[in-house]
């Protein structure tokens, strides 16, 4: 399995999953390569906030129908008109989106150099 199925899997289970789990935030610290204990990322926001990879930035969540969607973009890309390029994903909770979203953009990294 690539690092990007990989990366990828985690996001897909995070948008399901009811709640974070501390096997969830050991998970998404160890694919991304973080050493030391891992933070409550699933549970915390502040926590999720540290998961985007350099170069990257949060947008404004939205929610609706008790689901919350999380996007995150390239840093500096706030003066384009269209909504795109972004990575998000929906969760039951803000942390869990937040997860979702920045495994995402860290597929998107993976990809990218599995292609060079």
């Amino acid at each position: 399995m690539t690092s990007f199925d990989r990366l990828i899997r985690i996001a897909d289970r995070l948008a399901v999953v009811k709640a974070g789990s501390r096997i969830a935030d050991e998970t998404i610290h160890q694919a991304i390569g973080r050493t030391g204990p891992a933070p409550f990322y699933t549970t915390d926001k502040a926590a999720a906030r540290t998961l985007l990879p350099v170069g990257f930035e949060w947008i404004t969540a939205t929610s609706a129908g008790g689901r919350v969607y999380a996007p995150c973009r390239r840093s500096g890309r706030d003066a384009d008109t269209l909504p795109f390029p972004h990575h998000g994903q929906w969760g039951r909770t803000l942390p869990l989106s937040m997860c979702g979203a920045a495994m995402r953009a860290w597929a998107m990294l993976a990809k990218s150099r599995e292609i060079e």
